[in-house]
């Protein structure tokens, strides 16, 4: 294991990249599945011709393929479904370094701050076969981390090495380890469920829920914040008093039934269906107060059918590659690439803090080439927007599971900003501002190129809500709709001026104009 990590950090994959161990003569159908003809030492084939080593194929340097962006090779390796997870599961702990048997009324739950080994045992034909999911919570310290891998290596031995063990970082887990708990899989923030546990669980919470069947669905703990709300999903909002299961415009049928199975894990409590639009007052109070969340009309359609696709876009290797991630999160968003997301009717250009000119301007090709040779035969103009590093819209971030807009704010988590704010309507301000960037935009037969927003009178923005603001005014950006006359008298000083002052001065200076 050890050495397949220094692999992956000396190739500087990403990682959250998976793991697994395949032992001589025990390998997987999944692994088998991945060779185009598998052979055994102790197998014939034909009338008895037996295999032979063949020589490494020499590798060509090519261009780059946009046309090879559009294929979808289905391979067992991308399901890691062996079976239906109907077979026999063990759950321990890492605690104290050691492993501790998780007790039952804990299964399928998943701490943030814990990591967990997961012994998996299937049957093909009468021969008994091993899965070890080791499970690694974002917040787990990093002994924890390394006694899961210390202590898979001695489980593995107990079974005479014959698990196939794969690593699964928190938000990253298969279709397979859902299957597992049929479709009562919760992932929660951070914590433990530890015994000996003496800090108390937030009174709130809220899980967003992703998944049609048993091997898709699980639910995953979000910052209870109104922001968080995704019109394609399904919610459940846990309190003191009651359970709401908020179901948004875009949600299907069969995610709304998911989402009250998961719901029953989450909490024992009556739970009270919310539609989107139709919220009581206490739903709104138990989050904080309303706040813009990702509800585009896109994202609020029923029957959204388009699968979004990632793309990486790197020259790490000496030339220029697109390589789709299957199974996306936010953690495959490198700083140093650049990648392209297409939700079919605008594609998505992230550039990462770190990226290089060449991956820009290639990546900026390869956008537009990859929609002129599209199969479908997609609009060459469709929208291309361009995102920076952490000036993600909602309209990017809603197509992301749980999704942490303060993931590259100096490293700081969402509770420990929180802790810092403390005012909770600073808080929704900020997060507002985060979740509400500008972005660019251009089309195939354009350039890289920003425009600014669009100007509005003084009055049509002073002391209006946002449901009174025209069409197209960011609410958390009020300032930067107005005119270099309107603004000046306004605030009696340049944008510039303005622009120099402590974010606190601008913020007491927006509320005092009726710009905030």
């Amino acid at each position: 294991m050890s050495h397949a990590l220094n692999f992956i950090k000396a190739k500087q994959y990403p990682a959250s990249t998976q793991v697994e161990v395949q032992n001589d003569g025990a390998e997987s159908a999944v692994f088998q599945q991945l060779f185009q003809k598998w052979t055994a030492s102790n197998r014939t084939s034909g009338l008895g011709k037996t295999h032979t080593v063949g020589s490494v194929a020499k590798v060509e340097q090519v261009k780059f393929d946009a046309t090879s962006m559009h294929v979808k090779p289905q391979v067992a390796a991308q399901q890691k479904m062996v079976d239906d997870g109907s077979g026999e599961v063990q759950v321990w702990r890492i605690e104290n370094l050691e492993l501790v048997p998780v007790d039952s009324k804990w299964l399928g739950h998943f701490y943030g701050g814990d990591c967990y080994l997961l012994l998996y045992t299937y049957l093909i034909g009468e021969k008994q076969h091993y899965l070890l999911y080791i499970w690694q919570g974002s917040q787990a310290s990093q002994d924890e981390i390394t006694a899961s891998a210390y202590q898979a290596v001695i489980l593995d031995q107990k079974y005479n090495g014959e698990p196939v063990q794969i690593r699964v970082p928190m938000g990253k887990e298969p279709p397979h380890l859902m299957s597992i708990f049929k479709g009562r899989m919760v992932v929660y923030q951070g914590g433990t469920s530890r015994a000996n546990n003496l800090e108390p669980g937030p009174s709130t919470r809220l899980f967003q829920v992703q998944g049609t069947g048993a091997n898709t669905t699980k639910a995953f703990e979000v910052p209870a914040r109104a922001n968080f709300l995704n019109s394609n999903d399904v919610f459940v909002l846990k309190t003191q008093s009651c359970c709401y299961l908020w179901c948004g415009k875009g949600c299907s049928g069969d995610e709304r039934e998911m989402a009250k199975m998961v719901a029953d894990t989450i909490s024992r409590t009556e739970k009270q269906v919310v539609v989107e639009g139709q919220e009581p007052a206490n739903f709104w109070v138990a989050l904080g107060g309303k706040a813009p969340y990702a509800n585009t009309k896109r994202l609020q359609e029923e029957n959204l059918v388009i699968t979004p696709r990632l793309f990486e876009c790197s020259n790490k290797t000496g030339r220029f590659l697109a390589t789709e991630i299957p199974d996306f999160n936010q953690d495959d968003l490198e700083e140093d690439d650049v990648f392209l997301l297409d939700v079919w009717d605008q594609v998505f250009f992230w550039i990462g803090k770190h990226a290089n000119e060449d991956e820009k301007k290639a990546a900026a090709t390869t956008a537009q080439e990859y929609l002129k040779t599209h199969p479908s035969g997609r609009d060459p103009e469709t929208p291309i927007i361009v995102v920076k590093q952490g000036h993600e819209p909602p309209t990017f971030t809603g197509w992301f599971l749980a999704w942490d807009p303060f993931k590259w704010s100096n490293t700081k988590s969402y509770e420990d900003l929180k802790a810092e704010l403390g005012n909770s309507r600073d808080w929704s301000q900020i997060t507002a501002e985060v979740t509400s960037p500008k972005v660019d935009v251009f089309n195939a037969n354009s350039n890289l190129s920003s425009g600014p927003l669009p100007i509005f009178p003084l009055e049509q923005l002073v002391n209006k809500p946002v449901e009174e603001l025209p069409e197209g005014v960011d609410p958390s950006r009020k300032e930067e709709h107005l005119s270099i006359e309107d603004f000046t008298q306004a605030f009696g000083m340049t944008p510039a001026a303005f622009s120099a002052l402590p974010r606190w001065k601008q913020q007491n200076l927006k509320k005092e104009k009726g710009l905030f």
